[in-house]
């Protein structure tokens, strides 16, 4: 399938593990580590629709732990300015190159925690209307890039949620924006039969990782677990970066 040979198989796998306990503390980057990986055996082209379907089941996953703290008005704010923004995203997507794309995604990224912290400084929290704008970007980096999961994160924590409330509220946004990233690479041509069995088999492979990290946020201290997001967000963002720069068209 997609020339794998065993080795690329356990390496696909065993990443959609450790990137499922990755994401499911920080509430994303197991498409950061996914897309470094697939990127240079697949290339971008065919990287996303595979991550976009992965991405429901790895979503379902996470959500199901975590259901009882969902934020569902920040939820519903989100996701009325990502899904119409998305449609645009995934049609630039299909016709423009990836990889300055990737270069403007990535660096925003990097950029959001210095000013999180600066707004945090000035007790300054994203209200409604920054929701919908911050998810009318989140929609549009979605049909663009894997790993953007990182743009959400850093919009809940900037709205005042913290912990497993960040984590819940990701989770449903992105199972919803993930089915219709699918529908929508379905629709340009970007998602056939072969790499719809690889998403499933990267989707399933994560939930093992998803229960485990479950367990560990549990068990994490409040102050640690912000210092590991803002530390997963930086490391995201020049991730993207990288993996986008260096990948074959």
């Amino acid at each position: 399938m997609n020339g794998f040979d065993a080795a690329q198989w356990a390496l696909v796998l065993l990443s959609a593990f450790a990137g499922a306990v990755v994401g499911g503390i920080g509430g994303f980057g197991t498409g950061v580590i996914l897309t470094a990986v697939l990127v240079p055996i697949l290339g971008v082209k065919a990287t996303v629709p595979t991550l976009a379907l992965a991405g429901v089941i790895i979503n379902s996953g996470r959500f199901w732990f975590y259901r009882a703290d969902i934020d569902w008005p920040t939820a519903g704010r989100v996701l009325v300015g990502a899904l119409p923004l998305l449609v645009l995203g995934t049609w630039l997507y299909s016709k423009l190159d990836a990889r300055p794309l990737g270069l403007v995604m990535g660096t925003l990224v990097v950029l959001s925690v210095p000013m999180r912290r600066w707004l945090k400084r000035r007790r300054w929290q994203v209200g409604p209307g920054g929701m919908l704008a911050g998810g009318a970007l989140f929609g549009l980096a979605n049909g663009m890039a894997s790993g953007m999961g990182v743009i959400l994160v850093s919009l809940l924590l900037g709205g005042g949620l913290a912990g497993t409330a960040v984590l819940a509220t990701d989770a449903f946004v992105s199972i919803l924006v993930d089915l219709a990233r699918a529908a929508l690479f379905g629709r340009f041509a970007l998602l056939d039969a072969s790499t719809l069995f690889l998403g499933v088999a990267i989707g399933l492979a994560t939930l093992p990782g998803s229960a485990l990290a479950s367990w560990l946020v549990r068990r994490m201290h409040a102050r640690l677990h912000s210092f590991y997001m803002e530390a997963l967000i930086l490391a995201g963002g020049v991730a993207i970066v990288v993996a986008t720069w260096r990948a074959p068209a």
